[in-house]
């Protein structure tokens, strides 16, 4: 079935739950809004918590501290791609019994680099998790100190700390716990949650999820977006998908013909939105990529309507920038001027 662009982009937005179908207030929109999403990029606290804005109606800023922290419905550990996710709680172990030992092995040139063979990471996963248990939510300069102590490493600074760590949390014996950016530390998976993590993960669930979350979407799609190999993400996709559409020739996957979002969002830095996808070209023009991919890893707050990105703005201030003159000047409701003026009021409420 032939699908034009600015059809994919609009069903692509409404899947990325971005119609804001979540309007439960407190910490159970919070968790409603990543069991949706099947994840959010947690690379920082900031841009989880405006991911969780953008598809909610009623959750505050302070609601994703609580659900992560108080009811712990949500877990920030090491997930697709090995970068920093929020996820819900129930889809942690699957997560890192399916992704884990691919992302353990994908990281064993830099364990390599830094010196950390696989005994050192074992014993070092072990003496964590045992200081965790005995003494709780750990900073980064404390496990340091440890490590060093236990001989695993000879100095508390450097970039062995903090791949031991991570090391820990892909074996899914620790995870973040209470504090964020300067204050953030970890905690033993098995006394925050109550319970160890079971390691048994399914490409066929984690598929659908992702379709449901990000389809219509191609099997390259979905192993950029996971960090699974292209053969198993397409096979995973094969098994989940339920309807076909070419959309300019390319044949993309998904579970259901969604009648799409116009709708005019602000989305935070790092949103998952722009990365569930090998490229971005059908939402971010070239001739504006470096305005929000400017390189270095770096992933800009942006203006999006309709699916696609007509400018940026910026946390601290709620400034903003549209690339073209009356970008936002659609009449329709959701859209132009008053849906812009709308997300900034919103954007202060969540705030607080």
């Amino acid at each position: 079935m032939r699908r034009s662009v600015d059809w994919l982009l609009a069903a692509r937005m409404q899947a990325n739950c971005l119609a804001r179908p979540v309007d439960e207030a407190g910490p159970g929109g919070v968790a409603d809004v990543v069991r949706r999403t099947g994840g959010l990029q947690a690379q920082t606290w900031r841009g989880a918590a405006y991911a969780v804005r953008a598809r909610s109606t009623a959750t505050t800023f302070a609601d994703v501290s609580h659900a992560q922290e108080v009811e712990r419905s949500v877990v920030r550990g090491w997930f697709m791609r090995g970068t920093l996710q929020l996820v819900a709680t129930e889809h942690a172990g699957p997560l890192l019994g399916l992704l884990g030992p691919k992302l353990i092995k994908d990281t064993e040139r830099r364990y390599g680099e830094l010196g950390l063979s696989e005994p050192i990471r074992a014993e070092a996963a072990d003496v964590i998790e045992e200081h965790l248990l005995a003494n709780g939510p750990t900073p980064r300069a404390a496990l340091a100190d440890v490590l060093v102590k236990a001989g695993l490493i000879a100095e508390v600074k450097g970039q062995q700390v903090y791949a031991l760590i991570r090391h820990a949390g892909l074996l899914g014996r620790l995870c973040y716990g209470p504090g964020h950016d300067r204050d953030e530390t970890w905690v033993a998976v098995r006394d925050w949650l109550g319970k160890p993590l079971v390691l048994d993960g399914d490409v066929d669930e984690l598929a659908r999820r992702y379709l449901s979350a990000y389809g219509p979407a191609t099997a390259r799609d979905f192993a950029t977006w996971s960090g699974l190999s292209v053969p198993v993400a397409r096979r995973g996709l094969q098994a989940a998908a339920t309807r076909s559409f070419d959309v300019e020739g390319v044949e993309l996957a998904a579970v259901e013909d969604l009648p799409g979002c116009h709708d005019l969002r602000l989305l935070g830095e790092f949103d998952p939105y722009l990365l569930g996808y090998v490229d971005r070209r059908h939402a971010l023009a070239d001739e504006y990529r470096k305005h929000i991919h400017p390189g270095g890893g770096m992933l800009r707050p942006a203006v999006v309507e309709g699916g696609r990105v007509i400018g940026s703005w910026v946390h601290a201030d709620r400034s903003y920038q549209l690339f073209e003159p009356g970008a936002e000047s659609g009449a329709e409701p959701g859209r132009g001027p008053a849906a812009l003026a709308d997300e900034l009021a919103d954007v202060a409420r969540f705030a607080g």
